[in-house]
């Protein structure tokens, strides 16, 4: 039946299959987060007082840029690497595109706490990284390169760089088979066939990548505090501080709800740059 057929007044059978799914988000997932933003603005005392705490605290100001900046650098190295991973596995064939879609597969299925942890090996002062250093004499004296803003990072990139790899796969392989020869024929290069073809093609899959992964990063834990020192503390890290060890739930409460106010301009702004909001547009 129509939406000009329907009669007036009648419930769609879709929106009957939708209530469990949205009794069980609105259960899960919304009334804790309601429950959150009241606790910002009611504990200790009613008021902004929370809010007006972070706005004026150093500390809260540094640790938000702390996150936004590592979300940041994440998002576009992650986005760079995983578009170049992406296209080789799609230009690849047979035995070799099953080889290293495997391995993005394995390191996807590897948790973030081993992935952590195995790049103390890798960046420590004795690992692997500055023992090639020293050997190929590249530097004179081991390099730092964990506890600081670059072993976060490359944690981050890791951890990261599966789901955008996949993501950016799919968006490839939705680009028409003939295009890029189409355009070759008509006398572009291969560069600027690519570059006014293909990757505008791959535009939206690269734009809910950045967004996923930025979302994401903003929620890291594990990889700062295993791979960052004092200067990378997270805002994730704080409010772990503020309402477990401190006890100090109101506050903890506000930048909580201002992370997740973040995530939220984040997507509407995905939704709004992709057009995904115009749904009958696309009809």
């Amino acid at each position: 039946m129509t939406r000009a057929t329907r009669p007036r007044g009648s419930v769609p059978w879709t929106w009957l299959w939708l209530l469990p799914g949205l009794a069980f988000m609105g259960a899960l997932f919304v009334l804790p987060i309601c429950r959150m933003a009241w606790d910002s603005v009611s504990d200790p005392v009613p008021g902004l007082g929370n809010y007006a705490a972070i706005l004026s605290e150093r500390l809260y100001l540094r640790v938000f840029w702390n996150s936004i900046w590592s979300a940041t650098g994440a998002t576009l190295a992650s986005v760079l690497i995983g578009y170049a991973l992406a296209y080789a596995i799609c230009r690849a064939s047979g035995r070799r595109r099953r080889l290293i879609l495997g391995l993005v597969m394995f390191s996807y299925v590897v948790g973030t706490v081993p992935r952590a942890f195995s790049w103390l090996v890798v960046l420590g002062d004795r690992g692997l990284a500055n023992l090639l250093l020293l050997r190929l004499g590249i530097t004179r004296s081991r390099v730092p390169l964990i506890y600081n803003e670059f072993g976060v990072l490359v944690g981050m990139i890791h951890v990261m760089l599966p789901f955008v790899t996949l993501i950016l796969l799919g968006s490839m392989l939705r680009v028409g088979a003939h295009l890029v020869p189409a355009a070759r024929t008509l006398g572009a290069t291969s560069r600027r066939a690519f570059w006014e073809v293909f990757v505008p093609l791959t535009r939206p899959g690269v734009l809910a990548a950045m967004m996923i992964v930025f979302v994401y990063s903003l929620g890291f834990y594990i990889v700062p505090a295993v791979l960052g020192g004092a200067g990378q503390t997270t805002i994730v890290m704080e409010i772990q501080e503020l309402a477990l060890n401190l006890g100090d739930w109101g506050l903890a409460a506000a930048l909580s709800t201002a992370v997740v106010l973040v995530s939220i301009l984040g997507a509407a702004m995905y939704v709004r740059t992709t057009g995904l909001a115009d749904v009958h547009g696309h009809e």
